[in-house]
């Protein structure tokens, strides 16, 4: 059955979870639905902070739709680009495309851009269930507009924590000024230091007025919540009452009380209020920006705080004058809940023996002539050539070769059922939130200073999620199993750090890969073809090995990836784009021409 949908809002109760959930599976499965949606991809004016500027909306509208289906539907997102100046994609961030790599619509990784005039359809099961989003994944795009949350429905698991309402929410850093320009003006060789800008604001639900939560006493609330901001984390409280967190990153956890949280970019938490039973006044709560990550120009109390209201339904709050007046935009928090306390429902023991280790530092460094890059691996990641899964595809046994992608996206190559262990050390006084595309992992280590590698330290049961935080001057240990074929992004979610080139990309199970696929999907081809790109082949363009040589000189890098002679790495941040994509050069598959 096909069915359209904008939004629904749902209620849920809450109990025995774990073997209720499993008792479920089958009966969900077998009422799996195909959800569709039409998606026109264009340029509207919205304030939501009261500074009118263009944004990125969908059908006309900002903020854009909400994405929403049951665990285990088939979802299907009709994309046309009109934008006019710029390429553009989507990525369904947290979902893990087993089966359907080449829908992750990370651009240079599973895709080319849908160019301007063209359309792409991605086409996935919705997994895992959770509160998760969508956004572009080109060019820096999303903080333009182009994100909206997505929510996969656990109808047993939702049951079983019996809320008597759902409440959909989003938070987010905003800037006045359109992502080209800043971009430009980060990459520029000028900038020595790769300082980032700084938001102009912070919204909340895409707005500086707060919506009121319109409370009835004695009730249970699952708040819904992502971060979809570009820079900045978002710190929650709810005055008077606790918040139980149930899910993080579409993970269901172990509940947990916590006064307030934080929520980083890319990440999400799912939250019950339980409303007061005999309540004599309406609450506040605020959401309010940290300043951790930026590095220059902090904005304003004000501008970086949302405060909200609770009301009571049938209760007139005459003492409201006198108690709504706690909160306050230089509000700091007393306790924050760190989440490597977390555990999950499934209780998934630790992954072991690691078969496959990787190292990383946090390397931030000025190239002369071009300017500050940063990178975490060999190389800043660069788009390609040839997105990398096509490569994968498309090389034969060449794809088992790191070479055959270039130097310029940090290739890393795994074989089915490795347990892959990235041991990440951030020398920055700057955090970062680290994000992994088509997985969860464990985080089985973080702190300040150097992990000391003693295995027998770590947790048992670990904390997992696909977005967490390495502190500043500080590591982060992360593990997961190699089990879904495919090219998979991980990167910093800071926007700015992703352009300039803190990423790598994760070639999982080639061999497998190619069974699956046997060759590059016929709508892929037709989107690079559409830009004149090349759609197969090694980082040349080409068939067969490449050498060291070759991959470091003649594949796309920070050192000859310039267009138009403008120095600006992988990116050429001009409104001109759309433009610059149609005059490129175009390439046939197997030979650059």
């Amino acid at each position: 059955m096909d069915v359209d949908r904008a939004g629904r809002q749902g209620t849920s109760v809450y109990g025995e979870m774990l073997s209720l959930i499993l008792l479920a599976v089958s009966a969900s499965l077998s009422s799996a639905k195909t959800v569709t949606y039409d998606f026109d991809i264009g340029w509207v004016s919205a304030a939501p902070d009261g500074f009118t500027r263009p944004v990125i909306g969908i059908n006309g509208q900002w903020p854009i739709p909400t994405i929403e289906a049951n665990k285990g539907d088939t979802i299907v997102v009709k994309a046309k680009n009109s934008l006019g100046n710029e390429t553009t994609s989507l990525h369904f961030h947290g979902m893990y495309q087993f089966g359907t790599p080449a829908y992750d619509g990370a651009l240079g990784v599973t895709q080319c851009g849908i160019a301007p005039g063209q359309s792409f359809t991605y086409t996935f099961e919705a997994a895992p269930s959770g509160t998760h989003w969508y956004h572009s994944h080109a060019k820096g795009q999303y903080p333009d507009g182009l994100r909206g949350k997505m929510i996969i429905h656990d109808p047993a698991w939702e049951k079983n924590l019996k809320v008597d309402e759902q409440i959909y929410l989003s938070m987010s850093d905003w800037y006045h000024t359109q992502q080209p320009f800043l971009i430009h003006e980060y990459l520029s060789p000028g900038n020595h230091n790769g300082d980032l800008p700084s938001p102009d604001s912070f919204l909340f639900n895409d707005t500086k007025t707060a919506p009121t939560f319109s409370f009835k006493p004695g009730k249970r609330y699952l708040l819904r919540i992502v971060n979809v901001a570009a820079l900045a984390c978002g710190q929650f409280h709810v005055d008077g009452h606790k918040l139980t967190v149930v899910e993080i990153d579409g993970v269901q956890i172990r509940p947990q009380d916590a006064d307030t949280i934080v929520i980083c970019a890319g990440q999400r938490y799912d939250v019950i209020v339980e409303s007061k039973k005999n309540p004599f006044f309406g609450f506040k709560y605020i959401a309010k920006m940290t300043i951790d990550m930026l590095t220059k120009d902090i904005p304003s109390d004000s501008a970086m705080s949302v405060i909200g209201n609770i009301t009571y339904k049938g209760f007139l709050g005459v003492l409201d004058f006198i108690f709504n007046r706690f909160l306050h935009p230089s509000w700091v928090p007393q306790v924050v809940l760190d989440d490597i306390s977390l555990r999950p429902l499934n209780n998934e023991k630790l992954y072991s023996p690691v078969t496959k280790n990787i190292n990383f530092v946090v390397n931030q460094t000025y190239y002369g002539g071009v300017g500050t890059r940063i990178k975490i691996g060999n190389e800043p990641w660069v788009e390609p050539k040839v997105p990398s899964l096509y490569t994968a595809l498309s090389t034969g046994a060449a794809a088992l070769d790191a070479d055959t992608y270039g130097v310029g996206v940090d290739p890393w190559i795994s074989n089915q059922g490795d347990v892959i262990q990235v041991y990440l050390k951030n020398p920055q006084v700057w955090p970062h939130p680290m994000h992994l595309h088509g997985h969860e992992f464990q985080v089985v280590a973080r702190g300040v200073g150097e992990w000391d590698h003693n295995e027998a330290a770590l947790p048992k049961i670990p904390m997992m999620r696909d977005t967490v935080v390495v502190p500043a001057n500080g590591y982060i240990v992360l593990r997961w199993l190699s089990n879904n074929p495919g090219v998979w992004f991980f990167h910093c979610h800071i926007d700015m750090h992703l352009v300039g080139g803190m990423a790598s990309i994760f070639i999982e199970n080639p061999t497998q890969l190619q069974q699956q696929y046997r060759s590059v999907p016929s709508d892929g081809i037709a989107l690079c073809e559409a830009s004149n790109e090349c759609y197969c082949g090694n980082c040349l363009c080409r068939q067969g090995n490449v050498s060291m040589a070759d991959a470091e000189s003649k594949c796309n890098t920070i050192f000859n990836t310039y267009e138009d002679g403008e120095p600006y790495g992988a990116l050429v941040a001009s409104p001109c784009e759309g433009k610059r994509i149609l005059e490129k050069k175009r390439h046939r598959c197997g030979a650059s021409v």
